[in-house]
């Protein structure tokens, strides 16, 4: 039913044996839902092609002037840029609001909320709510208490002085020291200013200290970043075997171009775990590439950007490639009889530019005689050696990297698939998929372009 929603018409309303929503006529996306038991406001609105509903709270609890000030002011406006409101966390400025307590039950808890108190009781065992909450920096303070008591035990007091100062090191790398420089603790951000410490130790994943060790090298040095990687193998050594903190198996599966050069014993590489072999230096990779010709040139970065085999790139016809629908299609694969292979803006940029310069002719990516071109190079830079191959593996483990869907990745990498070949046909997912790997590697050679 669409009227304005009032305090007097909450009021006069029955409970209904089926729920019964009201929209709000001079807040569009502001609801209410009457039940058998319970009426509740609701901010309503689109969040990644889905329509989702965000409780604001009941009627015999919230009035209706303040829940529609919370979904006008804040929900609302989220929703529309894009935006979980769910997934936020409270900022100073909202704690402070006179909707504090309404968007604390809506904003998820920030890391802070946890005091020290809870989580020690949580750490010994005392209660297990908001054990998802423990930070790192937490879980840090009370493996320091066990390695002191440990080496003052084993070793004797002198021993215990001399391991003070690498335990203060370790902290201090985590983000729990006092002081630092312009540049901060290690790995942090905007959203984490004090590197990890204050994180939940439950979101540390693999995929974050791949990328972690990948900054880390790239910006502070190889051994900054093994400093930093010693002091999260001795967090989570310990984290594993406390069991009232949530954590089964350490994440530290760092990559490394796949071949383990500078880790410390005991650590495991995504080349030991998935057989998949990077590109160490992706920016010196890329200069390295525009160093070449225009038509290898533009090969390599198609393959990069698309995950396409190097034989299917180097097959790759203009009658089988569609600029304005953003799609190359091929008769015969490795796999497939037939699939259809997305690409993203920045592909459609390279291969129009190519057009430009040479003209569609039979092949895109045409030999020195007007054929096709026949292979690919490699590339050597200093002590790497890049092969034609590693571009597409680079495009597969990126793509794990930013968590997308992973069948859809499987679908634009071709490899074979149950099921109809229309699984192999160019979807709106698939494009945003290609898109947003592509953007994810275009951010990486930020710089070398």
């Amino acid at each position: 039913m669409h009227q304005k929603i009032t305090q007097a018409l909450v009021d006069s309303l029955p409970f209904h044996d089926t729920t019964v929503w009201y929209h709000d006529t001079d807040l569009p996306g502001f609801n209410l839902a009457v039940g058998k038991t319970a009426k509740t406001f609701y901010a309503t609105g689109e969040h990644k092609k889905r329509f989702i509903r965000v409780k604001i709270g009941r009627a015999d609890i919230t009035q209706v002037n303040k829940a529609r000030a919370v979904a006008q002011n804040y929900l609302l406006p989220e929703l529309r840029r894009g935006v979980d409101p769910r997934a936020k966390t409270m900022t100073d400025d909202e704690r402070a609001s006179d909707h504090a307590s309404i968007l604390a039950g809506i904003r998820e808890a920030r890391p802070e909320d946890l005091t020290d108190q809870m989580a020690n009781r949580i750490l010994r065992g005392k209660v297990t709510s908001r054990a998802n909450e423990l930070t790192v920096g937490q879980v840090w303070e009370k493996y320091e208490a066990f390695h002191r008591a440990s080496i003052l035990e084993e070793h004797g007091p002198e021993k215990a002085r001399r391991a003070e100062t690498h335990i203060m090191q370790q902290r201090q790398y985590l983000g729990g020291g006092r002081k630092y420089g312009n540049d901060g603790p290690c790995a942090s951000t905007l959203e984490w200013p004090q590197g990890w410490w204050n994180r939940p130790i439950t979101t540390i994943t693999p995929e974050l200290c791949s990328r972690t060790w990948r900054s880390l090298t790239r910006t502070r040095g190889r051994r900054s970043a093994q400093m930093f990687f010693l002091s999260v193998h001795n967090l989570f050594t310990y984290a594993v075997a406390k069991k009232e903190v949530p954590i089964k198996a350490s994440p530290l599966m760092i990559d490394v171009a796949g071949d383990g050069v500078g880790l410390p014993k005991g650590w495991q590489t995504l080349k030991a775990q998935n057989g998949v072999e990077r590109i160490a230096d992706l920016r010196a990779w890329w200069r390295k590439v525009d160093h070449l010709s225009l038509i290898p040139k533009s090969a390599l970065k198609v393959a990069l950007l698309t995950g396409m085999r190097p034989s299917e790139v180097l097959s790759m016809r203009w009658d089988c490639v569609d600029l304005e629908a953003g799609k190359a299609w091929f008769g015969l694969t490795k796999t497939t009889d037939y699939r259809e292979v997305a690409l993203s803006s920045w592909t459609v940029a390279q291969l129009t530019r190519l057009a430009s310069i040479q003209g569609e002719k039979e092949w895109v990516f045409c030999g020195p005689t007007g054929g096709r071109l026949q292979s690919l190079p490699g590339l050597t830079c200093g002590k790497y050696r890049w092969t034609p191959k590693q571009p597409r593996k680079e495009w597969k483990t990126v793509s794990a990297e930013i968590n997308v869907n992973e069948s859809l990745a499987e679908m634009q990498l071709g490899h074979a698939l149950s099921g109809v070949k229309g699984r192999y046909l160019v979807t709106p997912d698939l494009r945003a998929t290609v898109q947003a790997v592509a953007d994810a590697i275009m951010e990486q050679v930020k710089g070398a372009v």
